[in-house]
């Protein structure tokens, strides 16, 4: 297998294109057929017939600091909004009252990550898992300079069996590099998600029992949602108990992140609650090689 790092929609082929139309990623959407400024795709290839097998798109963080206003509209289509979820303890020694409750607070907090995105296999690719997971570990061996460039359609290349470098201790000014993964929620046996039932279509009922699709749409409904901590213990235990909870679409992504060093974090998605599962990078510092589960 090959694996080649597509950086412009002109190097993205279009026989690759046709074929990856009808994937679907990690949130059971249909892939981004368009690369965004800074992002790149990354691509599990098949080099005898020259056919994608898996892919996965990474999303630059967004800049940290105020920007002037000719850059500021062009990086708030890219604002990313997720719930945290933390605990809020009621306690009141009068009343022997000890009550805590879990909380969602929305905010931005995961802008300054790296996002991986159109997690997908080839429905007709065997190991999904194993091929996504080589995946997660070229991209992030990527934002340790262990990728090599090469002038084929502006890609980087690199087999997908090569083991990484032996781990070094890092320098004592290396940054950290978070990514993070976005997951598709829990469904109930009718495919619907029980936690959008209880608060989205709420605030935003014409889209009926489903959410909407894309990363856009979710920006559109966070100006919608309410910006104040909302009380879990105030949805219905069929929302309540979801959240975090993963979808049938993310079954495959899950085995491999969890293969990939990646774990649940404390965010979740705001529309159908799945997680975001996470990983923090220290330049330097190398993960052992995807294995088979």
């Amino acid at each position: 297998m090959r694996l080649e790092r597509v950086d412009s929609q002109a190097a993205w082929p279009t026989s690759w294109r046709t074929l990856m139309s009808g994937w679907r990623n990690q949130l059971g959407e249909p892939l981004s057929m368009s690369l965004g400024a800074g992002q790149s795709l990354w691509v599990l290839v098949d080099p005898a017939r020259d056919r994608p097998l898996a892919c996965a798109r990474v999303v630059p963080a967004l800049p940290a600091v105020t920007l002037p206003p000719a850059q500021a509209s062009a990086a708030s289509d890219g604002l990313r909004f997720h719930f945290r979820v933390g605990k809020l303890v009621h306690v009141s020694d009068e009343l022997q009252l000890y009550n805590p409750q879990q909380i969602l607070l929305m905010g931005n907090d995961l802008c300054d990550a790296t996002e991986i995105t159109d997690l997908a296999v080839d429905p007709e690719a065997q190991e999904g898992a194993l091929k996504l997971g080589h995946l997660l570990q070229a991209i992030v061996g990527g934002s340790m300079g262990l990728a090599s460039p090469t002038s084929a359609r502006s890609t980087t290349s690199t087999a997908a069996s090569a083991s990484p470098a032996l781990a070094t201790s890092p320098a004592p000014e290396a940054v950290p590099t978070t990514f993070y993964v976005e997951l598709q929620g829990h469904r109930d046996p009718k495919g619907q998600s029980p936690f959008w039932r209880g608060l989205g279509e709420r605030f935003l009922p014409e889209q009926g029992q489903a959410p909407g699709v894309g990363p856009k749409w979710r920006r559109d409904l966070a100006d919608l949602l309410p910006a104040l901590p909302l009380y879990a213990s105030l949805m219905d235990d069929a929302s309540c108990g979801c959240i975090g909870r993963t979808g049938p679409a993310a079954q495959t992504a899950v085995e491999a992140l969890q293969a990939a060093g990646f774990r649940a974090g404390a965010y979740v998605k705001i529309d159908d609650a799945g997680p975001c599962w996470q990983r923090e990078v220290v330049p330097g510092v190398v993960a052992p090689p995807v294995t088979s589960a």
